[in-house]
């Protein structure tokens, strides 16, 4: 998340991009394909007369929970995430035709990777979904595994290309369209998993015009001066009420008497030997070295499964399934043993949502932590992320940010998943937001008063102790928060269930005051790049020469 405060330099600037001319269809190169599972195949492709009627675009397979899923050919994978609860890949060929991988338990790859024939792309539920697509229409992916000459498939030439994010996401909607009417004859059970599947597609297929939209409303919010006004009104509030229950500072911060397991959680563009998390002091807190653990964004942890600055930006919901795994792990080695959870950054979200059936909404058994501290996590969203989220919808945007990554591959990929899952109007914060911490979780959630990754105010967490600290000396405190002994006695306070230090009513204030400007600044940022880039997709467009040519800048038309 560090990385996350360098971005806002680059949101300043705007870059515009000659539009490409339409490609016509180009012959394809022959591929081979095998079948992604070994299972019986329940459901065979049954084209729809109509778009919008019942059918099965692909072929349905019956899996044992948990079989891996492999490419079908060699490719590169265009999406990886949700639509809505489930997860899907679309892994785009050489020969122009895209396979999806629908209704997935895991996802190990991101948008991006280069896959081989046979790598393992995730792993299933009880039901695995598996199409092909040439352009917009559907395939029998039968017919791609029957071993005689190879079938050529004319795909325009600028489809044969990675699309945005978004518009790929669309064609894995579009696939399940019409899936209503298959449930009649299927019975219950099937009616039930058909119209899951069903409103999966359809809140897929929301547009990005949707969620630009929510950003925009949230821009209009925020910088109103009455919302200035009221963080300090409720900074006033909060101080009033923590005042008779808050932590003497003549109190020392106290140490854990009992045997406890620690989990570390770093966040977003750590790897398994750099993280600002390692710098938490656990001895000093009272842990045992055997009892120090790092969550690896792989699964398991650093020292079973090594990861990397990439594994961070995939879908967090996927990142919280592989700890609530080694929680449970965990829990059963050590049974009886407190376990307890320090995340920063993007961590507090993995912690969270891995505590909640926002991860795993099938299992009703939650990991029993005993406490979870989060360090400057954005559990309100960061700015920096909504001014990405926003400025990507550009054409402008989206050429900075894809031309980032190309240049930067081993740096955080800024149109990552996990990155537009900060935005402060995300659909995974909202959903996130509802959801209630496990009872008898001791939570705190620690800010740093200089932090600009992750302004103060945004990492109140609901039902938390929450609490703001500095580190002078520190531009920015983002980084160095886990580390400083600031951070480390709120640690040991909210793990011996101790209410925060107490603060003066000026401390309070100028926590209000800096974090204010701080998250002000960055939203005036952000806003201004979004509408520069919007300035410039309109003038992409009114230079278009004829208003029937498709326009192929403006994100608002389908092709």
């Amino acid at each position: 998340m560090r990385r996350l405060a360098v971005v806002l330099a680059i949101l300043v600037a705007l870059a515009a991009s000659a539009p490409a001319s339409a490609g016509t269809a180009a012959p394809a190169t022959p591929v081979t394909y095998r079948p992604p599972v070994d299972a019986p195949i329940v459901d065979a492709f049954r084209a729809p007369p109509a778009n919008w009627n019942a059918g099965n675009r692909g072929l349905e397979y019956a899996t044992e929970p948990g079989t891996p899923v492999a490419a079908s050919a060699a490719g590169e994978v265009v999406f990886a995430g949700p639509v809505a609860d489930g997860l899907h890949v679309v892994v785009l060929h050489d020969d122009g035709l895209r396979t999806s991988y629908s209704f997935l338990a895991l996802v190990g790859v991101k948008r991006g990777d280069k896959v081989k024939q046979g790598q393992t792309l995730g792993t299933t539920q009880a039901r695995f979904h598996f199409g092909v697509r040439a352009g917009d229409a559907y395939l029998d992916p039968a017919e791609l595994f029957g071993g005689g000459p190879p079938e050529v498939h004319l795909v325009p030439e600028e489809l044969r290309r990675p699309q945005t994010e978004a518009k790929e996401r669309a064609g894995v909607a579009r696939m399940f369209q019409g899936w209503a009417g298959r449930a009649v004859a299927g019975g219950a059970a099937a009616a039930d998993w058909a119209r899951d599947r069903l409103v999966e597609a359809a809140e897929g297929a929301i547009s990005q015009t949707f969620d630009e939209a929510l950003g925009a409303l949230h821009y209009a919010r925020a910088l109103q001066p009455a919302a200035h006004y009221a963080r300090f009104a409720s900074a006033a509030h909060a101080w009033w009420k923590a005042r008779e229950t808050c932590t003497s500072e003549s109190v020392p911060p106290p140490r854990l008497q009992e045997r406890h397991i620690l989990v570390r959680v770093a966040g977003l563009g750590s790897t398994s030997d750099n993280g600002a998390i390692d710098d938490v002091d656990a001895a000093a807190l009272g842990y045992a070295r055997a009892d120090d653990v790092r969550f690896s964004y792989k699964g398991g942890t650093t020292t079973e499964n090594p990861y990397g600055v990439a594994d961070t930006t995939t879908d967090i919901r996927t990142s919280a399934r592989r700890l609530r795994e080694l929680l449970a792990r965990l829990e059963a080695e050590n049974p009886g043993v407190p376990v307890d959870v320090i995340a920063h950054s993007q961590g507090g979200l993995v912690a969270r949502t891995a505590l909640t059936d926002e991860a795993e909404p099938t299992d009703a058994r939650l990991p029993e932590v005993n406490s979870l501290v989060t360090l400057g996590s954005p559990h309100k969203g960061a700015p920096a992320a909504t001014g990405l989220a926003m400025f990507g919808h550009t054409t402008p945007g989206e050429v900075m940010i894809t031309g980032a990554h190309a240049a930067l591959p081993d740096q955080v990929e800024l149109g990552g998943m996990s990155v537009k899952q900060m935005a402060e109007h995300s659909e995974f914060l909202a959903r996130l937001s509802r959801k209630s911490l496990p009872p008898g979780v001791k939570a705190t959630s620690i800010a740093a008063r200089e932090d600009l990754a992750v302004p103060a105010g945004q990492t109140v967490l609901t039902g938390a102790k929450n609490v703001t600290v500095s580190a002078p000396g520190h531009l920015n405190d983002h980084g160095n928060l886990p580390g400083s002994s600031q951070a480390r006695r709120e640690i040991a306070l909210g793990l011996a269930g101790l209410a925060p230090t107490c603060q003066t009513f000026a401390d309070a204030m100028a926590d209000a005051a800096v974090s204010g400007f701080i998250y002000s600044a960055e939203t005036t940022i952000g806003a201004a790049a979004w509408a520069g880039g919007r300035a410039v997709d309109r003038k992409i467009n009114d230079a278009l020469p004829s208003p029937t040519v498709p326009r192929r800048y403006d994100h608002d038309q389908p092709r």
